[in-house]
């Protein structure tokens, strides 16, 4: 659906404190992320932003063309398994948010 004054595109913003003991399997799971993403309709990009200085924080920019093409990744099935096991990997919960302009 077009919607008046529609952006070029919509970010989901994802923030990720990892176990340290999971960093490689979090890598893995990232991979599948990337892959599983890229097969929606209106995918852009993922863009990683890994931890400096010894920190375990990732924050990952996924981006769509619109809305609604973000929404059906948010709500596919592909998206739900690659959460269920996400959980075991973080030292916290895990933060999102979406922005037109990031």
């Amino acid at each position: 659906m077009t919607y008046p004054h529609q952006p070029d595109h919509i970010t989901l913003v994802m923030t990720h404190g990892v176990q340290r003991d999971k960093l490689a399997e979090y890598d893995l799971w990232l991979e599948n992320l990337m892959v599983d993403a890229a097969r929606f309709t209106g995918y852009q990009s993922v863009k990683m932003l890994r931890p400096v200085h010894g920190e375990t924080i990732y924050t990952l920019l996924v981006r769509f063309d619109n809305i609604d093409n973000l929404y059906q990744w948010i709500q596919s099935d592909q998206r739900e398994i690659r959460e269920a096991t996400l959980a075991n990997l973080l030292s916290g919960q895990e933060y999102i948010e979406m922005r037109t302009q990031a």
